[in-house]
């Protein structure tokens, strides 16, 4: 299959990234169609769909015609079947649970159309964890984008075991031609590449506050101001927060503490229970609650502004559209 067969593409789940990630799509000029397990999620998606375009306008990184036009481009549906059925190329956005994602990818392994090609959007998971029973073993892959997908450009395009080159170049293509950039990720490693380095620093950040070396509001001073050059919003505490992980259930939560804060990583045994207690609490560390919504919209911004200066012009440049 080559990048101008995919004629539509899907999303499964509908929240904070499969919004985002269906938004991306859909500007890049492909039919999308968001799925997810309810009328009412997928309402709130498209409100968050509708929010980013309007952004994009503001910011002058699109006019209202394209947004609009972009908008018109996504459907809903609460029927997986009819999702699976017409699309080219799938995305599976749902809560990071391995079983539940296991069960998703086997039933659209049987539901798509055999040339269709399934990639996970899992920030932790590997596809060995949930995608060993898949048949097709060489058409799955992880495209793994980072909050808010539509608008930060970098994007982890990896391998699983059985992911033929094909795919794999094919998933870096589309990527571009939906205005991203896709970091090739050659290996499965829990966590991938990205993520492996920003958590090594959040390991130390959550090491240093439960240690009573800094308080979180310090921590994240210190990173914001002398790493201002490449993180001049967020530390890893704000980033915790603006990524919804507090938000997650708590089994997951618990998941994630217990794969990554460890005694063997060199924590007392003191704080690494006092951070899995942290995690366990299902609390942001900088933001109030209420103002998740409105601190996503400041954060989204300012990262529009960013995205317009440094990368807009030479990605529309080389991925606007469908790319032959």
């Amino acid at each position: 299959m080559d990048l101008e067969d995919i004629k539509k593409v899907g999303v499964i789940g509908a929240g904070l990234m499969g919004n985002g990630i269906g938004f991306a799509f859909a500007l890049g000029g492909y039919p999308t169609v968001l799925s997810d397990v309810s009328d009412e999620v997928l309402e709130r998606a498209m409100e968050r769909v509708r929010s980013t375009a309007d952004l994009f306008v503001e910011e002058g990184l699109v006019d209202r015609g394209e947004a609009d036009t972009a908008v018109g481009r996504i459907t809903t549906t609460t029927d997986l079947s009819e999702a699976a059925t017409g699309c080219d190329f799938i995305t599976e956005a749902i809560v990071e649970r391995s079983l539940d994602k296991r069960e998703l990818f086997n039933k659209l392994d049987e539901m798509c159309p055999p040339h269709t090609i399934l990639v996970s959007n899992t920030s932790s998971l590997v596809l060995s964890d949930f995608g060993s029973e898949v048949k097709r073993q060489d058409k799955i892959a992880i495209t793994h984008y980072f909050t808010p997908p539509a608008i930060v450009p970098g994007v982890e395009v990896a391998k699983g075991p059985g992911t033929s080159d094909e795919t794999f170049e094919l998933t870096c293509a589309l990527m571009s031609a939906i205005n991203h950039v896709p970091i090739r990720v050659l290996k499965e490693r829990p966590g991938y590449l990205l993520n492996r380095i920003q958590h090594a620093m959040y390991r130390e950040a959550i090491t240093m506050w439960a240690e009573g070396v800094a308080t979180a509001e310090d921590i994240d001073l210190g990173v914001r101001t002398a790493f201002g050059f490449r993180t001049p919003d967020e530390g890893p505490l704000l980033h915790y927060d603006l990524a919804g992980v507090w938000k997650w259930p708590e089994d997951v939560r618990r998941g994630m503490s217990s794969r990554s804060v460890t005694e063997e990583s060199g924590l007392s045994a003191e704080a690494a229970e006092k951070i899995r207690e942290r995690h366990a609490e299902g609390k942001p560390w900088l933001i109030e609650p209420e103002r998740f919504d409105q601190a996503c919209a400041d954060a989204y911004r300012s990262y529009a502004r960013r995205l317009k200066a440094l990368y807009w012009p030479t990605l529309r440049g080389i991925g606007s559209g469908k790319v032959a």
